[in-house]
């Protein structure tokens, strides 16, 4: 019986079988969308700068400087110039004196204000990026600043450089909606007031006001010089150079000339460009542009961030092609900033606090750079498949939406990286952490009656070292000692007025460290004379940190009350 098998049959029609690989990695791309790693890293990045307040890492000495002025010091006189020469913004020093007369010195009162700063730019970043920016960029964007360290650092310390950013991404986005709709009145008003308020808040605002200064003049003849924008114009330039001029002369001239010394110090020094050698200011240049000035999302001294250097500058090419306007806003401050480096007014780069504020437009810009590389690898590396399989294969089997949202994906390993790190360390370094924890345990051991003697000056004396010369180490053991001291205590007495405390004990101290020379004769003199007036003590040593140049430590001598008076009592 013929079943036919042996008859001829039509040849099978191949299925091509789709990779494993790349429909994997379409299911994911489906799953994670533009909109989930949106609020994906707009979430990790809320927990993150979150939990790093939360820790409540020890005050070091940066921000010790300025928390001195807390306790020392009333709304008045934050005017004059502030202790070790900081430089800080009279709204910031007196928002921060509320704060600190409201919920006291804690760690966590005194960051609340940077933190709530930080995360209401992590916000306001998002939806900026996502007004001016295509969806996709906006996403990179907006991932690259969610996931930046220092933002996340510097937005959860004791320093104006958080509200730096935020006031400089605020007066941002009132420029650019001022611009799309010229005739709306109340823009131009909330900007002006913004412009007037800002330089008492921040004073890198300055720049900012410059770029938008260009922005509304560009927006003036692009207008053809119409009486609503001529006023508006006017009125802005008259108020921000008029607020920034009372400013100037009133607060930031007399705090500058007590604080000359901070242009001297390396920070400050190599971010001025060295205007009479050409040679060396072409290799500062590409320093301070390839270092820690455009470490976002991380980076390191140049050339450490050089690739983000490098999206930015695409970035910049690419929106000044489709938004001159844009890109002179976002850009406009570098100028600016270069001219007061070139004046040694303030720092060109040279670390990325006091440059925090130029973040938005770098972590913008780079994000958009970034989704432009992606979209020119698909015709610059396409011809590479013939050298290399995998490039091809990938180039041309991975579609673009698929390698952004990788690349998205991947950058929210170092938010959750950095709050693994936070939990590990929870502090700036270990000496601050040991320093803390030394003045603390003398505070336990403290008694109602006892009286506290520090040897170091806490301002400059003959006959004691003055903390001042430790620099940060310094200022953080005063800071401390200022706040956590439960009972009478005074900076450098002359030893001879030290007298016997019938009523309980007396606590001398002496910080000693590495940063500068220690006095070992003198202190060894004055020891010396305050034993011969209360008699002998009980010695404590508290090694703060171990070093290459010295031990950092704080000794501690209990000297007990005179006999009689013990047993009378």
């Amino acid at each position: 019986m013929d079943f036919g098998l042996d008859a001829p049959q039509p040849p099978a029609k191949v299925v091509p079988q789709r990779r494993p690989t790349v429909s994997a990695l379409n299911a994911a791309s489906r799953w994670l969308s533009v909109p989930r790693l949106t609020l994906g890293l707009l979430v990790l990045g809320v927990l993150w700068r979150v939990t790093r307040w939360a820790w409540g890492f020890p005050i070091w000495g940066d921000e010790a400087f300025v928390g001195v002025n807390f306790i020392t010091r009333d709304y008045a006189g934050m005017v004059r110039p502030l202790d070790y020469g900081q430089i800080v913004p009279l709204v910031f020093m007196w928002a921060e004196l509320a704060i600190s007369r409201l919920l006291g010195l804690s760690e966590w009162a005194l960051r609340l204000i940077p933190t709530l700063a930080s995360l209401a730019a992590l916000l306001l970043f998002w939806r900026f990026s996502q007004r001016v920016l295509p969806s996709r960029a906006a996403l990179l964007a907006t991932a690259v600043f969610a996931a930046a360290y220092y933002v996340v650092r510097h937005g959860a310390e004791l320093k104006p450089y958080s509200t730096d950013l935020l006031v400089s991404l605020g007066l941002t986005t009132l420029a650019w909606r001022v611009f799309e709709r010229p005739g709306v009145a109340w823009r131009w008003v909330l900007l002006i007031f913004a412009a007037g308020s800002a330089v008492w808040c921040s004073y890198p605002a300055a720049f900012v006001i410059a770029a938008v200064g260009l922005l509304l003049t560009w927006l003036l003849v692009r207008e053809k010089f119409p009486a609503g924008v001529l006023c508006g114009w006017a009125c802005f330039g008259l108020v921000s150079g008029g607020s920034f001029l009372a400013m100037y002369l009133m607060y930031a001239k007399p705090h500058a000339e007590a604080a000359a010394r901070l242009t001297e110090i390396n920070m400050w020094a190599q971010a001025f460009p060295p205007l009479g050698h050409p040679l060396k200011l072409v290799v500062w240049l590409v320093a301070i542009h390839t270092g820690l000035m455009f470490a976002y999302p991380h980076g390191g001294v140049a050339p450490g961030s050089v690739v983000t250097f490098a999206l930015v500058v695409v970035g910049a090419i690419r929106l000044g092609r489709k938004n001159g306007p844009l890109t002179l806003l976002l850009l406009g401050p570098l100028p600016a900033t270069l001219v007061a480096a070139a004046m040694k007014a303030y720092p060109y780069g040279g670390s990325v606090r006091t440059s925090l504020y130029l973040a938005p437009a770098f972590c913008l810009l780079g994000g958009l750079g970034l989704y432009e590389v992606l979209r020119w690898s698909r015709y610059t590396l396409l011809p590479a498949r013939r050298r290399s399989r995998l490039v091809g294969w990938l180039v041309s089997r991975v579609p673009i939406r698929v390698a952004l949202q990788l690349i998205a994906a991947a950058l929210v390993i170092l938010p959750i990286g950095g709050m693994i790190g936070d939990a590990r360390a929870p502090y700036q370094s270990e000496g601050s952490y040991n320093s803390r924890r030394a003045v603390l345990n003398i505070v336990q051991q403290t008694h109602s009656a006892d009286r506290w003697v520090i040897f170091n000056a806490a301002e400059r004396v003959d006959y004691a070292p003055y903390l001042g010369d430790w620099r940060g180490v310094g200022g953080q053991f005063v800071f401390d000692v200022l706040r956590f001291h439960p009972v009478p205590c005074t900076f450098a007495p002359p030893p001879d007025s030290i007298a016997p405390n019938p009523g309980g004990r007396v606590w001398l101290m002496c910080y000693r460290g590495p940063k500068a020379p220690f006095p070992e004769e003198q202190w060894a003199r004055y020891l010396e004379r305050v034993a011969d007036r209360l008699g002998p003590a009980v010695p404590q040593q508290f090694v703060i940190k171990k070093k290459k140049e010295g031990l950092e430590a704080l000794n501690v001598y209990r000297f007990d009350p005179p006999a009689d008076s013990a047993a009378g009592s």
